[in-house]
């Protein structure tokens, strides 16, 4: 099958790719140092649609840097370029730098909305954190919630398909009444409150998902109007 162009999808910053490759996950995820557009960036694949990688990067030069180090403290996120794996309190994403990628990964491709993502509206945010939390059931990391401006709208969703078999690839959201900073949702099938957006990760008795910010548009979403 011939290799097809990625998506490349650019993040708010740098502490939501960290979110995105360490925060909840068993094992953080690799990142690669490479040149896109003629800047350094980290990047990472964590989606394939029709063939096709869906890569979310953020600029930053790795520099000598050989892992990416993340952890939440009292509250307080920090993400670090770090040359080795020293402190216990953070969690560290290997950083592989890419000398030479085949052609056809160096480029975005031009993905039209309509050739993206199957979109399935739902009608409050309970619903969508039951979407994103529900591989916990199974020991698994929870599916990260990507926040991005449509418009005049604030859409938070997911992208999941409903088996690893299955070809159409679906992306579940919701509209938000208004932005927010902080980077994880708080839910608890167990006692009966709405999610609550937070800074904290240490409140027992809750499923916590991460909360990444993209820089503009999710290119591969197109909303109900």
């Amino acid at each position: 099958m011939p290799l097809k162009a990625p998506c490349y999808i650019a993040l708010s910053g740098l502490k939501d790719f960290g979110r995105l490759v360490c925060a909840l996950e068993r094992t953080p995820l690799p990142a690669f140092s490479l040149v896109f557009n003629k800047e350094q960036v980290l990047a990472v694949q964590t989606d394939i649609i029709n063939g096709r990688p869906v890569i979310y990067y953020a600029k930053a030069d790795a520099g000598n840097g050989q892992y990416l180090a993340y952890r939440v403290s009292n509250g307080v996120e920090e993400v670090l370029l770090a040359d080795s794996v020293s402190n216990p309190t953070f969690v560290y994403s290997p950083i592989l730098k890419v000398e030479k990628f085949p052609r056809q990964l160096t480029r975005s491709a031009k993905v039209d909305k309509k050739s993206g993502y199957t979109i399935i509206k739902l009608n409050d945010l309970p619903s969508l954190a039951k979407v994103a939390a529900y591989k916990t059931m199974f020991d698994e990391p929870p599916l990260p919630l990507f926040m991005f401006k449509h418009g005049d709208k604030i859409v938070l969703g997911t992208p999941m398909s409903a088996n690893d078999n299955d070809t159409a690839s679906y992306f579940y959201y919701t509209l938000l009444d208004q932005d927010r900073a902080e980077p994880f949702l708080r839910y608890s099938s167990i006692k009966v409150e709405q999610p609550l957006f937070s800074s904290r990760l240490d409140e027992h008795g809750y499923v916590y998902l991460k909360v990444i910010r993209l820089a503009e548009d999710h290119p591969l979403v197109k909303t109900y109007d």
